[in-house]
């Protein structure tokens, strides 16, 4: 697995950005090696065989750029939507984020840089902290300028923000994994498309339902489940900061809506140029096709 581990004298250079920017969607990617990780990718597989697949391939940003379905123009309500409302003594817990962030100088050493990459190991080890992404996908963005992202605070896995595990039990998810994104000042993160590998890994290694299901590669979900990712902002929006999905933005946002989004084909990016730090709440699950998101349906939630 040593080569799969990629660091700054390992970026790749095949890669090169489109000269026609007539084209629908704009990338940073070899056009051949799209087609072939996009014929690749379709093949049909278990998502044992999947998460083996994508694990260990030296393309992973190339890999959810072609698994994308999205067409520009479609309807702003099937590229993110509210879905629920959280009522909760917001205030208490956004103190008590800005005080972790404080203790542990997140705002003041933010960088995205490169980790010990979890996709080649098994997540049973993993006690603490998760990174999250492949070093493949960090070399392209660091190739484009792209060094301070996002900073992930683990939840799930830890004992810290316990009101935080409430929230993500309101949802009923399995194998449910909650971190909060924590965008400081002069964060970005490049436009990209999801995989939700890291709910989705955990699943596939310890529920042999799910390990032997058939992956469905047009909605990245294995056979009779569907995987779920909504945000929660824990803060107010403050003018500076972004978030696209594709041609829509969502913007003046309040603690406890909560957010649903197309994240299987929608390219979305985030950047904050503003003076306030933008912390939200992450929850990544599965759940059944009967479940009320999967539905569409709305809930309101008081904690």
């Amino acid at each position: 697995m040593e080569k799969y581990k990629r660091n700054l004298d390992a970026i790749d250079h095949t890669q090169n950005r489109y000269n026609d920017h007539n084209k629908i969607h704009i990338h940073p990617y070899d056009p051949q090696v799209l087609e072939k990780v996009r014929e690749d990718f379709l093949l049909p597989r278990t998502c044992k065989e999947f998460i083996d697949w994508v694990d260990t391939h030296p393309h992973y940003d190339v890999v959810a750029e072609a698994s994308s379905q999205y067409i520009r123009g479609t309807d702003r309500s099937e590229a993110f939507w509210q879905c629920a409302n959280i009522q909760a003594d917001w205030q208490s817990i956004n103190d008590k984020i800005t005080k972790y962030c404080l203790d542990n100088e997140i705002d003041t050493k933010f960088d995205t840089d490169y980790t010990e990459e979890w996709r080649i190991y098994d997540m049973k080890d993993q006690n603490t902290y998760v990174p999250f992404r492949h070093n493949s996908e960090l070399d392209n963005q660091r190739k484009h300028g792209f060094k301070k992202q996002y900073q992930l605070i683990e939840v799930t896995l830890t004992d810290h923000f316990a009101e935080l595990k409430d929230i993500e039990q309101l949802f009923e998810f399995d194998w449910a994994k909650t971190d909060i994104n924590y965008q400081p000042t002069s964060g970005a993160f490049p436009r990209h498309v999801d995989f939700l590998t890291t709910a989705f890994k955990r699943a596939v290694e310890f529920d042999e339902r799910i390990a032997n299901a058939k992956y469905n590669p047009l909605t990245k979900c294995p056979e009779g489940w569907v995987l779920k990712r909504i945000l929660i902002p824990t803060d107010s929006w403050y003018p500076g900061q972004m978030f696209s999905f594709e041609e829509h933005f969502w913007t003046d946002w309040k603690p406890g809506q909560v957010i649903d989004f197309n994240w299987a084909h929608c390219r979305h990016a985030t950047a904050n140029s503003g003076y306030s730090p933008r912390p939200l709440i992450k929850i990544t699950g599965l759940v059944k096709e009967s479940h009320w998101l999967a539905k569409g349906e709305w809930r309101d939630f008081v904690l």
